[in-house]
């Protein structure tokens, strides 16, 4: 039976179905069916693929009882599932229990995504949240939490080399027999499939596509969904393209990657909508509203900021701003990858013949 992740795929298909009938998002009373939230731009790994910036924390980034507002106001719009992601890593963020915490009691989801390292690295999960790393999962197991854990191979210096981190690993592996001592791969019946409480996120690039398989074995056995697929070529994938595919090849590829994965893109609810775009905003560290993690709202088409604007407005002038209810998996990912096309960026990858810095011949378009 097809595992369906907890949060995101749990929702019935004739719920999703009436979901925009009957409404236009454009003219109607807003409503939202999840929000996005981003924790503290700190991060304990380098992936090569990243589309995060600074790792440092943010001076003007939002506190907790701020965070816990927006899960309020989100709430009263309809919200039934919290995306916990940003630039940084949430389980880094002093704040991610609270926040979870305040999901549950509004009886919404949470789906943190992580890279899960703490989980298995006790003095440092000791440091950021006063407890060991098993603690740390029984507290999200007990208000509500399901996890996306990033997996990015089963080659340890593979996978040490993709997340930047030596032993790194070893850490991961540990992680995973915690999330599995927890009980988030236990498995319901529900909606005629099986509903857990865990998913395995890949980013497939050169160095591990030839795990494809393995790395889908690996999350089956461990009960958990499996989701793959190509990066969002900004930040730090536009440094490290020698490990990259040409925009050119990923629709090739993405065919391939669809006789393993669960879903085309990370957080899909349905086919082909997105939680994080297409059925509520998206909110940066500092509280503007984005048009997604990987992509801040252009200037003509700002939104706007929580801390001096009701939620209940600014996903008003969300839904007026961009079409919400397009039939595409990723307008944002739709757009970059279009724009590299028409801009010649094929040209990127002879960087390295070239002998060119990555960012400067960006730059240089």
């Amino acid at each position: 039976m097809k595992l369906q992740l907890q949060g995101l795929d749990h929702f019935e298909k004739e719920f999703l179905d009436d979901y925009w009938h009957g409404y236009d998002p454009k003219n109607g009373e807003p409503r939202i069916l999840g929000v996005s939230i981003s924790t503290s731009n700190i991060c304990n790994y380098r992936c090569i693929y990243c589309y995060a910036g600074t790792q440092k924390p943010n001076k003007n980034e939002l506190n907790l009882k701020e965070q816990q507002n927006i899960l309020t106001q989100a709430a009263g719009l309809g919200a039934k599932t919290v995306i916990i992601c940003g630039d940084g890593e949430p389980s880094m963020d002093k704040n991610l229990l609270g926040i979870v915490s305040h999901a549950g009691k509004l009886d919404m989801y949470s789906i943190v995504v992580t890279n899960g390292a703490i989980f298995g690295d006790d003095a440092l999960c000791q440091k950021v949240h006063g407890m060991d790393g098993k603690a740390a999962l029984e507290a999200l197991y007990d208000s509500g939490a399901s996890l996306i854990v990033k997996f990015e191979s089963l080659e340890e210096d593979t996978y040490n080399h993709i997340v930047g981190v030596p032993g790194a690993y070893k850490k991961f592996r540990l992680s995973v027999e915690r999330i599995q001592e927890t009980g988030f791969n236990k498995s319901i019946e529900y909606n005629n499939g099986l509903l857990t409480r865990v998913a395995f996120s890949a980013v497939i690039m050169k160095n591990n596509i030839d795990q494809l398989e393995l790395m889908r074995d690996f999350a089956d056995q461990t009960n958990a969904q499996f989701i793959c697929k190509l990066p969002t070529l900004v930040g730090r994938a536009l440094e490290n393209t020698e490990n990259m595919f040409e925009v050119s090849k990923y629709e090739d590829i993405r065919k391939d990657l669809f006789g393993y994965t669960a879903k085309r893109e990370t957080l899909m609810v349905d086919t082909p909508r997105c939680m994080a775009w297409h059925y509520g905003p998206c909110i940066g560290v500092s509280g503007e509203i984005r048009e997604c993690y990987t992509s801040s709202c252009p200037p003509n088409q700002r939104i706007g900021n929580i801390r001096e604007t009701p939620l209940r407005d600014l996903v008003r002038k969300k839904f007026i701003a961009y079409n919400v209810m397009i039939n595409d998996f990723c307008p944002v990912k739709t757009r970059i990858n279009r724009e590299f096309l028409e801009k010649g960026m094929d040209r990127i990858w002879k960087i390295q013949e070239e002998n060119v810095n990555a960012k400067e011949k960006v730059l240089g378009f």
